[in-house]
């Protein structure tokens, strides 16, 4: 049985990972104001590398799951890294707005596959009744990305340039890719079966989830919340510097208070969730977010703004790990790495599409537009799960 002490040279590694890719797409967003300048560019063609990105990320979920299937996660890891590398290598040597356009949209299809393959590679090397603790402890790099990937890639892009933290991606890509050589098995387990996938089949999966209220309730939910909150925390970083004249690192706080509320967030809402049922818990969390997301454009820079922003967190927090654990129990369990593989897919059209048009807001109106925009993808997200979304059964 592999424990998690004798395990912990393949945990830090995929913690890392995970870090890394999150990290990734988050640490720009306080350099928007510096890429405006430094690329003459507008905040609306900005938002433009998250929508790529994300939506790069999206098409290739799809496509990894069968393909992952059939030649294992550890090989795709480590491809992964290598790609990854080569990017933010070249990212650093990028010259102007195109180059990053594009780069940015290939880190999406590394980014797809790193975090795919990392969490299938959890569930196929660690039997289930030590993979609960793995999982929480690899997914909090989610958090400890916005605790302290934002910060410090915002103090090295305000200390040498914006691309310089792109040249410490690069590093730590080469470091874990490194341990991945070095610590991980040669490949865990894969069926039998999987070796003579159907492709075809394999993707019809997606046609049911589609046609049944349940999961295609929770696929739209996962687009609404996506999107309406990477919409809200993309173009913060602008509105604080056109409003407050704030620095990269200024804005980091924001980040910092976020990821503090969501650390804080996600145990306690695990405990409630099965207290209260997952989807009360959600309902309750993602309903109340709409009053602080509406809060932001009417308060001062100072200790209120950076309290609401940890309110938003903590929201956010308590609804993703209800939302999450509830649409785990929404399918069968040789279904469910398919249906996670069509959320995160729509999690991330909804991210596009949602900054796409945050972008244009924000261009034409303004911030306040777009947090306009996010209460109602959260009051739209609320209302679908209350309304086809049941509590699954316990299972006797």
């Amino acid at each position: 049985m592999a424990s998690i002490q004798k395990n912990i040279l393949i945990i830090v590694p995929l913690f890392g990972v995970l870090f890394l890719v999150t990290a990734d797409y988050q640490m720009l967003i306080p350099l928007l104001p510096t890429l405006g300048r430094e690329l003459e560019t507008s905040v609306e063609n900005l938002g433009w590398l998250f929508s790529f990105y994300a939506l790069s990320a999206a098409l290739f979920n799809l496509l990894l799951g069968p393909l992952s299937d059939r030649f294992g996660r550890v090989i795709f890891i480590r491809l992964g890294l290598a790609i990854f590398f080569l990017i933010a290598l070249t990212t650093y040597f990028s010259k102007n707005y195109l180059q990053l356009f594009w780069l940015r949209g290939l880190a999406g299809l590394t980014a797809g596959l790193l975090s795919t393959c990392s969490i299938s590679f959890v569930g196929d090397f660690f039997p289930y009744e030590q993979r609960g603790r793995v999982m929480g402890i690899i997914l909090s790099s989610y958090f400890a990305a916005l605790v302290l990937g934002v910060p410090i890639g915002a103090w090295v892009a305000q200390t040498w340039s914006w691309k310089s933290p792109f040249l410490l991606s690069a590093t730590l890509a080469f470091v874990f890719l490194c341990c991945s050589l070095i610590f991980f098995p040669k490949e865990t387990h894969i069926s039998s079966s999987s070796s003579s996938i159907n492709l075809k089949n394999y993707f019809s999966v997606y046609l049911q989830f589609f046609l049944r209220r349940e999961t295609a309730a929770a696929v739209a939910v996962s687009f609404c919340i996506s999107g309406g909150t990477l919409a809200v925390m993309t173009f913060i970083s602008s509105y604080l510097d056109q409003t407050f004249d704030l620095k990269p690192f200024e804005i980091s706080w924001i980040f910092l208070s976020a990821g503090i509320g969501a650390i804080i967030a996600s145990p306690l809402a695990g405990w409630l969730s099965d207290k209260f049922t997952k989807r009360n818990v959600f309902l309750v969390s993602n309903t109340a977010l709409i009053v602080p997301l509406l809060l932001l454009v009417q308060l001062p820079w100072g200790i209120s703004l950076i309290l609401t922003f940890l309110l938003i967190s903590l929201c956010v927090g308590f609804r993703q790990t209800a939302l999450q654990t509830l649409q785990t129990e929404l399918v069968q369990t040789n279904q469910r790495g398919a249906f996670l593989a069509l959320r995160n897919s729509c999690s991330q059209l909804g991210i596009s599409a949602a900054v796409f048009a945050g972008g244009i807001l924000y261009s034409t109106i303004g911030y306040g537009a777009v947090t306009i925009m996010s209460a109602i993808m959260t009051l739209i997200s609320s209302g679908i799960l209350y309304q086809l979304i049941r509590e699954p059964k316990k299972q006797k």
